[in-house]
């Protein structure tokens, strides 16, 4: 079957189980999770291909999931603004695009039925787990084809696919294959097969009724086991014709000031911020690297090897990683490094959550993580002096390499992405060398530190862009208590950076004790944050937790006569049972409040480069 599709196309093609040819009539499905784009989409054509060669009709799936590493509001709203384009665009283009959304009620295993109905399933490669796992089980159990295609790299993975030590040898060994593919322009797919308009294994959502509408999409989201306290960014929009819109507007006016402007991290549009676009497949990689080499400026070369060899070479270096994530994958000098000043006394050791809501010693530090926790981004000449500060306030490699890679990913737009795992792991020494003398805790792994970067920052200048205001408007949200639900709600606005204020106004608070015998249970979002708040010696009952979460919000002593409230623990509700449940129900109440503030339609124009296509 891959002998049948263009070269361009069978490069990037792997074939993941043994059946070699399309089984029955079913429809040929395209299983989308993580390339939700129209415009060069390796994945969508070789489903045109192989539907239109072998006469079957073609489905175009997407689902998405809850069980995803930080599934989140954040998260799940930036997925849903691409099945906007991607239904508008399928409809347009003759294909058939469905959208499942799992939640209360809509929980069916959709691709375990298509496995055993289908003709052949394609789907887009992403070499993370828990993807990789979903697509071998997909595969092993199938009763037809299954291959997965590249759709996020310009040198195909399957083609070349390697693990090299340092960014120059991959630059060195891809050069061939990297300047074939900028002189080439992209081929048009002429194939056009029957759109699939049978039965499905689920109800599809509407996606221009309860999607695109965004009162309908709020009402989906609350159906869906997700953390509600990791809020949108507002001022950010998924999807396809956004990220074409952004890219197009930085090729105008930013590329060719790049080289000079693209470390100044007080300087947010002298880079092109479409990391995320990437990372979610909104934006084909083929194009804007054939674009940027057309402009020929030494910035257009800077970008495309940040584009083409730091972006690059991480996933290649994952596609070859059996276990990605584990610090097996760092070189030994740099394990041998870490062994030898396991046992160095750190200055300050932060718990997760301190961490979390940005309460380090360090002021530019703290700064970054609210960038990721407001704005859910942080500037890359950052990103190293950020990730570096974490083994200094952590008791082990391997609790620094989760907790840095757990608060990426939780926040980051781009994060859960092999260049974010690479990242978090080139901080500890990985596609490095040693640097002697060695000092404490860090050995002879690469120091960068956070007090000389921030002389040479204009830190007033970037304080002042994170500290903007994250929301659309500036009404001053009040929140009255200070019981365990009012405590969560609080800190959830205040790490935002929304305008809020808690009134000191005396409610019960609970004394349970948080023995686990006790049967104090928190919603799953807040288990990790509560039991690194346990491990403080005066923390002992639910009502220490609330002072945590309370610690730094600002507070009044009575309710002024402007603003709103969106709690009020003096109001009783019988709509729950149980502590887990009564913080879920009114998080979601406030965030609901917040919603219908923010999300308002902004319409997205694609003004698209036409002479360089």
């Amino acid at each position: 079957m891959l002998e049948a599709l263009p070269g361009h196309l069978s490069e990037r093609t792997r074939h993941r189980n043994s059946i070699a040819a399309p089984q029955g009539k079913g429809p040929v499905i395209v299983w989308l999770k993580s390339s939700f784009r129209l415009h060069e989409n390796p994945a969508i054509e070789v489903g045109r291909h192989i539907a239109a060669q072998h006469d079957r009709p073609l489905l175009i799936y997407h689902g998405i999931d809850e069980r995803y590493p930080h599934a989140s509001l954040r998260h799940h709203t930036m997925l849903l603004d691409a099945a906007v384009d991607m239904d508008e665009g399928c409809r347009k283009a003759g294909l058939r695009y469905v959208l499942h959304v799992a939640r209360e009620g809509h929980r069916p295993s959709v691709m375990k039925a298509f496995s055993q109905s289908a003709s052949c399933i394609i789907t887009d490669l992403f070499p993370l787990p828990p993807w990789t796992d979903w697509v071998e089980t997909i595969a092993a159990s199938a009763a037809c084809p299954v291959f997965d295609v590249d759709c996020h790299c310009v040198i195909p993975m399957p083609l070349f696919g390697k693990s090299v030590d340092r960014p120059y040898k991959f630059r060195d060994a891809t050069k061939r294959m990297r300047k074939q593919r900028l002189q080439a322009s992209w081929p048009v797919c002429e194939a056009r097969p029957e759109p699939y308009t049978g039965p499905l294994p689920f109800e599809p959502v509407n996606v221009a009724e309860d999607v695109k509408n965004l009162e309908n999409r709020f009402a989906l989201l609350r159906t869906c086991s997700i953390d509600p306290t990791v809020l949108p960014v507002w001022h950010e929009r998924g999807g396809e014709r956004a990220a074409l819109s952004r890219w197009q507007a930085f090729y105008d006016k930013g590329l060719n000031g790049y080289a000079k402007r693209r470390n100044n991290a007080a300087d947010p549009s002298g880079v092109s911020r479409l990391s995320a676009a990437f990372h979610y497949g909104f934006l084909s990689p083929m194009r804007v690297a054939r674009e940027a080499a057309a402009v020929g400026t030494k910035s257009a070369e800077k970008y495309l090897d940040e584009l083409l060899i730091f972006r690059e070479h991480p996933w290649h270096h994952i596609y070859s990683a059996p276990n990605p994530y584990d610090s097996s994958n760092l070189p030994e000098w740099a394990l041998q490094s870490w062994r030898e000043t396991a046992d160095d006394p750190r200055v300050v050791l932060l718990k997760d959550h301190e961490m979390e809501y940005a309460e380090s010693p360090l002021e530019l530090w703290n700064l970054c993580q609210r960038s990721l926790l407001r704005h859910g981004e942080l500037h890359n000449n950052l990103r190293m002096t950020w990730g570096k500060a974490v083994p200094l306030w952590t008791e082990s490699l391997e609790h620094s390499l989760y907790i840095g890679q757990a608060l990426n990913d939780k926040y980051a737009l781009d994060g859960r992405d092999p260049s974010s795992v690479v990242g978090i792991q080139w901080c500890h020494g990985l596609f490095d060398r040693p640097f002697f003398p060695s000092m404490q805790v860090m050995g002879v792994v690469r120091k960068r530190d956070v007090v000389t970067h921030a002389s040479r920052l204009d830190t007033d200048t970037y304080e002042a862009h994170i500290n903007r205001n994250s929301s659309k408007d500036n009404q001053t949200l009040f929140v009255i208590g200070s019981d365990i639900i009012a405590s969560t709600i609080a800190r959830m606005l205040h790490d935002h950076g929304l305008n809020m204020r808690i009134v000191n106004t005396h409610t019960a608070e609970n004394e349970a004790s948080l023995d686990a015998s006790q049967g104090v249970h928190f919603p799953s979002w807040l288990e990790e944050r509560v039991s690194s708040m346990c491990e403080r010696t005066d923390t002992s009952t639910v009502a220490d937790i609330g002072v945590l979460f309370r610690q730094g919000v600002p507070k009044v002593d009575a309710l002024p006569n402007d603003g709103f409230v969106v709690h009020d623990s003096r109001e009783k509700s019988n709509d729950f049972t149980g502590l887990a449940l009564a913080i879920s129900h009114r998080v979601w109440q406030t965030v609901e409040h917040i919603w219908n503030n923010n999300s308002v339609v902004k319409p997205q124009s694609a003004s698209i480069q036409t002479k360089l296509i």
